[in-house]
């Protein structure tokens, strides 16, 4: 399962510096591989055409809104990392294909 995610931006709270960190060294026990790039909206792309399958991200999660749209009309899962619905005033996204979202929830929540 190809899986993608952004990255903490520098001057940001340690913590999430650490939990961005922590995400990356957990999701490659369950993914095929991982790829952190920016901007967001590529990885969402290629998860809307079915090339990704999992993209999280723990911060700064406005720059996603372009992308979900095309993500939710391809059938893919879209919510925060607590399961919710996903919004642009929401902290942390889980964008998925239907199939393995709740794998990667499980897999990201902590």
């Amino acid at each position: 399962m190809p899986a993608g995610t952004g990255q903490a931006q520098p001057g940001h709270d340690p913590e999430l510096a650490e939990r961005t960190g922590s995400a990356l060294t957990t999701m490659p026990n369950s993914a095929l591989c991982v790829q952190a790039s920016v901007p967001v909206t590529g990885q969402l792309a290629q998860l809307a055409a079915g090339r990704m399958d999992v993209h999280r991200q723990f911060d700064n999660v406005r720059s996603h809104t372009a992308g979900v749209l095309p993500v939710q009309e391809a059938g893919g899962v879209v919510t925060d990392l607590e399961g919710k619905p996903w919004e642009p005033a929401t902290t942390s996204c889980l964008a998925a294909a239907p199939g393995v979202h709740a794998a990667a929830l499980d897999i990201l929540t902590w």
